[in-house]
């Protein structure tokens, strides 16, 4: 019980920053305009792409979908450090942001994550 409600947090804390650099990425925020060209890529792109960040971090935190939401995040943010080390940049959000939500959905399905582990 107690684990489910560590892993429910981490999961909440790993998807934080999807959701908001999403709705961010939605409403064309100067910063995020402005750090998105930084990475080459098309402004015109932001909506879209916006709403999957959303959409990958509902995913994530519905127990019914939360194993391909985790997919989706932990793919979604290699490309992410990819696109930064491509330019240079630093990119450790991108890298502890999978990893918390990782640690969360196993803590969450402890049960089913051991059947993964043994089969």
């Amino acid at each position: 019980m107690i684990s489910s409600v560590i892993g429910l947090g981490l999961s909440i804390v790993g998807a934080f920053p999807l959701f908001v650099s999403g709705v961010l990425f939605v409403a064309h925020h100067p910063n995020v305009v402005k750090n998105f060209k930084g990475i080459e890529f098309d402004v015109g792109q932001m909506t879209a792409l916006g709403l999957a960040k959303v959409a990958i971090a509902i995913l994530t935190l519905v127990p019914a979908t939360s194993f391909i939401g985790v997919i989706l995040a932990t793919g979604w943010m290699g490309g992410a450090i990819a696109a930064h080390l491509r330019v240079h940049e630093r990119f450790v959000i991108q890298a502890v942001v999978p990893i918390l939500i990782w640690i969360g959905f196993g803590l969450r399905h402890v049960d089913q994550m051991r059947q993964l582990l043994n089969a």
